[in-house]
């Protein structure tokens, strides 16, 4: 591909699984039917062999995710290492881990995300299946904060967060090098339909005002969502972020816990079960199959939007077959259920 192809794939960051443990239950998880699951951690030799891969391919940033990626035994070590060979790293978290644990990865993580779904103490408790969720992560983002750590707070748009997402957007502003990013709510295998048309045009109008109101402070909405799910289309294309400019294999790849490296967290073909170039990576026919045009409905190849958009999320929970060809369900050509 070439690099004027507004479809070519320029990763800048792996996103690698360490653990599928979490300690907390939330309702939305995008682990869906697994979450009860045995957990499991990522061998250490493969974490770091991948934090190699990620050197020898001048691969920028490495993410720790999980699960929850503090619950690892060994997460301190893979963010010395990283550091050490000198990856921008980022750590996805939930912020209920320790505070002494969180101490030490302080010193060498280079930003978070922080997961947010609601300001209200007792909706958190519920979603998340603990008590004291809401006052630990605002206590953990007061330490990053203190650390001259920048944070990202990442809001699954909930339905019942519709006209309080203002709230999230104060809370940031209270705190240097804080933002806040409104997320898609991913399909699961449990939910495959975790948004409704509705849904989709009631958060786009509502950001859509803050970006007014804001700015400099809010991008619009994160992972990506078919620009025709909402209308007008322009109001799609103004407020989500696109599958080109918000995902992979186009800007990060993911490294799953058995090893594998896949275009995204919800793309199942593998692009490699073990470390190869990521030149032959990138031109593999699994990562063609998720990246290009050729692989959309005529309806999106005809779009002029389609070099951003892309069809919205490729997330296998979430897709429907349309003439022959798999598109984000949200995609505003289908028929109404």
């Amino acid at each position: 591909m070439t690099t004027d192809n507004p479809f070519a794939c320029k990763p800048n960051e792996i996103k690698i699984e360490v653990t599928s443990a979490c300690n907390l239950a939330c309702s939305f998880c995008y682990k869906g039917e697994y979450v009860d699951a045995p957990a499991r951690q990522a061998p250490e030799d493969q974490v770091l062999d991948w934090i190699d891969w990620a050197v020898d391919n001048q691969v920028p940033g490495v993410r720790f995710t999980g699960g929850e990626p503090t619950m690892h035994p060994a997460i301190k070590l893979f963010c010395n290492y990283a550091h050490l060979r000198g990856r921008r790293i980022t750590l996805n978290t939930n912020g209920v881990s320790l505070a002494s644990l969180y101490a030490d990865l302080l010193r060498v993580v280079d930003g978070f995300c922080l997961s947010l779904p609601t300001l209200d103490a007792a909706k958190m408790d519920e979603i998340c299946g603990r008590r004291g969720v809401l006052e630990k992560k605002l206590a953990f983002l007061r330490q990053a904060v203190a650390q001259f750590r920048p944070v990202n707070l990442l809001t699954a748009l909930l339905p019942e967060t519709k006209s309080h997402l203002e709230e999230f957007l104060l809370l940031a502003r209270q705190y240097p090098g804080v933002r806040w990013r409104p997320l898609r709510l991913k399909a699961t295998p449990e939910q495959p339909r975790p948004w409704t048309r509705k849904d989709a045009q009631d958060f786009a109008q509502e950001v859509a005002a803050l970006m007014d109101r804001y700015p400099e402070d809010v991008g619009g909405i994160n992972l990506a969502a078919p620009f025709c799910a909402v209308e007008p289309m322009d109001l799609g294309a103004r407020v989500f972020g696109g599958r080109v400019a918000n995902c992979g294999p186009y800007h990060s790849l993911v490294v799953d816990l058995d090893g594998r490296l896949r275009s995204c967290y919800g793309v199942r073909d593998p692009l490699a079960t073990e470390p190869t170039t990521l030149a032959e990576v990138l031109g593999s026919q699994s990562l063609r199959n998720c990246a290009e045009p050729a692989s959309l409905p005529d309806h999106c190849q005809a779009c002029p939007h389609v070099g951003r958009c892309a069809g919205g999320c490729r997330n296998w929970s979430g897709l429907v077959e349309h003439q022959g060809k798999w598109v984000d369900y949200l995609a505003g050509f289908l028929p109404r259920a």
